[in-house]
This record gives C-alpha cells, sequence and structure tokens, in this order.
C-alpha cells in the first residue's frame, strides 16, 4: 500500500471516530436536558413513610369502641358530623347544600319539592335504609326532608302563633337551629300515614324498627323519649338524622346523644387541627 492511499484510510478513520464522538456527545446533552425538564417522581417508599407518620385521630365515647374522626371541620353546616341544636345553630344561618336532589325513595307530594329532598351525599344510606324496611314488611315515605332558613321560618312563627312560644320550642326549631336545613335529616312516616308525625309512631311495628336498625345505615333517632331534657325537644320517633355508620354504631353503643357526644367531637377537631390534618 502506497504511502497517498494509506493517508487517506488514516483520514477516512479520524473522520468517522469524530463523527461518532460528536453524535455521543449531542445524545448524551439532550437525554440530560430531557432529564431536567422531568417532573420529579415522588419516591413511593418515601410517601408511605409520610403517611405512616400522620397520626391517626380517634373519636372516643365512654362506653364505646373507638372510631376513626372524619377529617372535617364539625362546625361547618355541610360536615356529616355537625351538631345543630337550640344551643348551636349553623354557623352560616343562611345555609343552603349544594348537592340536594330528590331520593330514589317515595317522598311526601303533599310538600313542596324543596321539602321532598335531601343531600346527594346520603342517596346511598337512605335508599338501602328504606329497602330494609320494605323488605322487613315497613312501606315508608319520606314526609319531610330538607327546609330552608326561611321555609322553617313560616313553620315556627305559624306553630308560635297556634300554641304560643314555649309550647312552640318543644316541637319546632327556630330558623338556623333546624337539622332539616343540614339536608340529612328527615322525618318518616308509614304509607298508609298511621300515627303520621306523632308519638306513637313509635310504637307502631314500623317505628321500633327503625330505631333498632337505624344505625346499621348511618342513622340516629336524633330526640330519644328518655332524653328530652339534653335534646330540648319531645319525644320525635319519626325523625332520623344521619351521621354515617361509624359515628351511629358509637353512640348506639354509648347511649349517648349527638348534643352530649359534642365535647368529644370538638376534643377530636382541636387534635385535627393540631396536626394540620384540615
Amino acid at each position: 500500500m502506497n504511502i497517498f492511499k494509506r493517508k487517506q484510510i488514516i483520514l477516512a478513520v479520524g473522520i468517522f471516530v469524530v463523527a461518532i464522538a460528536g453524535v455521543s456527545l449531542l445524545f448524551l446533552n439532550t437525554s440530560s436536558q430531557s432529564s431536567t425538564n422531568q417532573p420529579s417522581v415522588a419516591n413511593p417508599i418515601s410517601q408511605k413513610t409520610e403517611q405512616a407518620d400522620r397520626p391517626e385521630i380517634m373519636l372516643e365515647l365512654p362506653g364505646a369502641r373507638p372510631i376513626r374522626a372524619l377529617h372535617e371541620n364539625y362546625y361547618e353546616p355541610s360536615s356529616l358530623w355537625v351538631v345543630v341544636n337550640k344551643d348551636h345553630p349553623l354557623t352560616r344561618a343562611e345555609y343552603a347544600p349544594n348537592d340536594l336532589q330528590q331520593p330514589a325513595v317515595a317522598t311526601n307530594t303533599q310538600k313542596s319539592l324543596e321539602e321532598q329532598q335531601l343531600r346527594r351525599t346520603i342517596a346511598n344510606a337512605t335508599e338501602s335504609f328504606f329497602t330494609a324496611a320494605k323488605q322487613a314488611g315497613h312501606d315508608l315515605f319520606v314526609a319531610s326532608g330538607y327546609r330552608s332558613y326561611s321555609l322553617q321560618e313560616k313553620y315556627y312563627t305559624n306553630y308560635v302563633r297556634i300554641s304560643g312560644e314555649a309550647e312552640a320550642n318543644m316541637y319546632s326549631a327556630k330558623p338556623g337551629t333546624s337539622e332539616h336545613q343540614t339536608g340529612i335529616a328527615f322525618d318518616v312516616s308509614l304509607a298508609d300515614r298511621q300515627c303520621y308525625l306523632e308519638v306513637c309512631f313509635g310504637e307502631t311495628v314500623a317505628g321500633k324498627w327503625l330505631a333498632e336498625h337505624a344505625a346499621e345505615y348511618g342513622f340516629i333517632l336524633r330526640y330519644p323519649a328518655d332524653k328530652t331534657a339534653i335534646t330540648k325537644y319531645q319525644y320525635e320517633p319519626w325523625h332520623f338524622r344521619y351521621v354515617g355508620k361509624e359515628l351511629a354504631g358509637a353512640l348506639r353503643e354509648s347511649g349517648l346523644t349527638l348534643d352530649e357526644a359534642l365535647p368529644y367531637l370538638e376534643r377530636a377537631l382541636d387534635k385535627l387541627k393540631q396536626e394540620k390534618l384540615i
């Protein structure tokens, strides 16, 4: 091989090596930029550790098994654990739920459409409750569901006119203090209206069944016969309130009303705030 050809071969090899090196550098630079622009992916092990480090806040009612506290502000009208009574009115007087709908159960067609509604949040629980009652032989309907502040004002004013304020206060709530305004409480009646919104409803087979099984579906009998001094309302065997299965079960085990459970709810709420969980 002469010197000229040898120089050509050496030059070609050199050009090839330089080209390969250039392509490699370009690829590495592009990869580096791509990696820099990509969002960082959290380490799943780190995420699990952070979740494990977050404390589980428990609600402990006397005589009941501890339950997990809902991560909600219980003073908010939309909370499933909000306590509404004569001493604790809704924190927003004109509150109206944003998820009202007519449930897939019978309602009182003699009432306005407003009063035939409940929150979508409790739709499945309400339907399950009524279906189970039907299977047990009890044909029911929602006698009164959601009531706005203005509608409750009309009711209360009328009852005061008829019965006087002192007596009206035993069976009717002042506007802003009614559970009906939350959309997660309702009055129930038998289809044949036997003992319609009367104390004798509690002595019917249906009334007894409802009181016995309400907690299984997340409901509580809100104004029991033996707690009138605490609730400050007469016995209402037709009025049920949704709180969720866990709290309903704990209240049943403890024997407390929602009013009596308030200090324990507040304690759990304080812990949630301290841990910045709400």
